[in-house]
């Protein structure tokens, strides 16, 4: 079964998530094939205009409890016979993706945060909005008054979700990329040491231009570890978004590595050039290419803290 394509739309209460969903369904091309269903989680500070989404053939189911969510769903599709459908989730019902019927295919899932809310959430709840964050594909800041209010972030999202696509919503309804590259170090240097409050962003940045650093001569303290499914190793560090479940090795392939003088665990300084090459799916990525490696003590706290 190919199933629905099914689009969710997440975040905590009051995020927009309501106007998100009417806006999608009200755009000029959305509505002129098939049908669409909305499965509704949460009841919010804005209603659905269900006698307008009608003309858009549009349909609303409201889930009031009492039931299975895999029954109310399929109950739902049985009804109205959906050619795509949208759900609307809040983020403290944990478990809801897990629960929708297989015949719901997730194409695409959305997550909007409230800018005023912000701070308050990543403090006190960082573990929701880290999974909340971790399964999105795109993550929409609305409210803000301003992208500098959202720098202080950054990092955080990225170490959260590197695949995401982070916008801000301005005053005006337009979008824009919500976080800028920033790199605590001049990209213009031929030879760049990086200290340890520099590795996060280094990685991440590497991540997305690899071309910043191609040909460049990079210094730092390293742990060795295996490459993902390939041969070869990386020289990396771990990294802590919100706790102990949420540790991540972020590491680069190293060329040059002596595996015996230095095996999976080790920790080196590292001199290496730092080369553009591709990926085993042909992506560019950042290879090292080790100049000299020094076994040393590892640092006092082996763990990063994005």
């Amino acid at each position: 079964m190919e199933g629905i394509a099914t689009y969710l739309v997440c975040g905590f209460l009051e995020a927009g998530k309501t106007t998100y969903i009417q806006d999608c369904v009200f755009h000029g091309f959305f509505h002129k094939r098939g049908s669409t269903l909305i499965l509704c989680f949460e009841a919010g500070e804005v209603d659905y205009d269900v006698d307008r989404l009608r003309q858009y053939r549009t349909d609303v189911a409201f889930f009031e409890g009492g039931e299975a969510i895999t029954a109310f769903c399929r109950g739902a599709i049985e009804r109205y016979r959906p050619d795509r459908i949208y759900v609307e989730m809040n983020g403290m019902r944990a478990g809801l993706r897990e629960q929708l019927p297989e015949e719901m295919k997730v194409v695409f899932s959305a997550m909007l945060i409230d800018g005023g809310t912000l701070a308050l959430y990543a403090k006190n709840m960082r573990q929701l909005l880290q999974d909340m964050v971790a399964a999105s594909n795109q993550v929409t800041f609305n409210r803000c008054p301003d992208k500098a209010s959202l720098e202080p972030y950054g990092q955080l999202f990225r170490l959260m979700n590197r695949g995401a696509v982070y916008l801000w919503e301005g005053p005006g309804g337009y979008h824009e990329k919500a976080f800028e590259v920033f790199v605590p170090f001049d990209l213009n240097q031929a030879e760049i040491e990086l200290r340890e409050a520099d590795f996060i962003p280094f990685a991440l940045d590497a991540a997305a231009h690899p071309e910043h650093y191609d040909g460049k001569l990079l210094t730092l303290t390293a742990q060795m570890a295996p490459c993902d499914g390939e041969e070869g190793v990386r020289a990396g560090r771990t990294v802590m978004t919100c706790c102990m479940a949420d540790l991540q090795f972020m590491g680069l392939p190293c060329a040059g590595i002596d595996g015996e003088a230095h095996p999976s665990g080790s920790w080196i300084r590292l001199t290496a050039r730092a080369e553009t090459t591709a990926d085993r799916y042909g992506r560019p990525r950042l290879t090292l290419r080790a100049l000299s490696a020094d076994s040393v003590k590892p640092p006092e706290s082996g763990i990063l803290r994005g």
